[in-house]
């Protein structure tokens, strides 16, 4: 695996989490795919990406992989609630979440954490200790907010 790819500060640790994993061909793609997308990805569009790398990669090694790579905490897995998609990045990647629209489908990263504060207040009040948190926002973007708005006006 090329770790530079891995955007920094998870660079070592994934090294670690993949001691003892085989690295074939199709799984060092796959890697490569989440390294070089810097943004959440599907099962098909990792496909998708490493097809148009090195074709002949099936669904199938893509899930298997990714379910491997999960165990091992090497990758994360968003699902989102409106639809039942998976989402995949690497571990390590910057902190961030995300806002989804319900039109196009896109996932869109948020600049900062919203939460930071919230979670860290609340932790300290119950005596917790947070080690990971996600925030997924739904609505829409504005090039679908703005055709859903066309539309609204022309049925009046």
């Amino acid at each position: 695996m090329d770790v530079a790819h891995t955007h920094g500060a998870g660079e070592s640790q994934i090294r670690g989490q993949l001691k003892g994993f085989r690295m074939t061909r199709d799984r060092r793609i796959i890697l490569e795919v989440l390294g070089e997308a810097g943004i959440p990805l599907t099962a098909e569009d990792i496909l998708e990406r490493a097809n148009a790398a090195r074709p002949g990669l099936a669904l199938s090694t893509v899930y298997r992989t990714l379910d491997e790579l999960l165990s091992r905490g090497s990758v994360e897995r968003t699902l989102l609630s409106n639809d039942g998609r998976a989402f995949f990045e690497l571990t390590g990647h910057v902190h961030r979440h995300y806002m989804v629209c319900l039109g196009c489908h896109r996932m869109l990263p948020t600049r900062s954490c919203p939460v930071d504060d919230s979670v860290d207040s609340a932790a300290e009040e119950l005596g917790f200790e947070v080690t990971n948190h996600s925030l997924v926002l739904y609505g829409y973007c504005r090039h679908c907010r703005s055709g859903r708005q066309s539309r609204e006006e022309s049925a009046k």
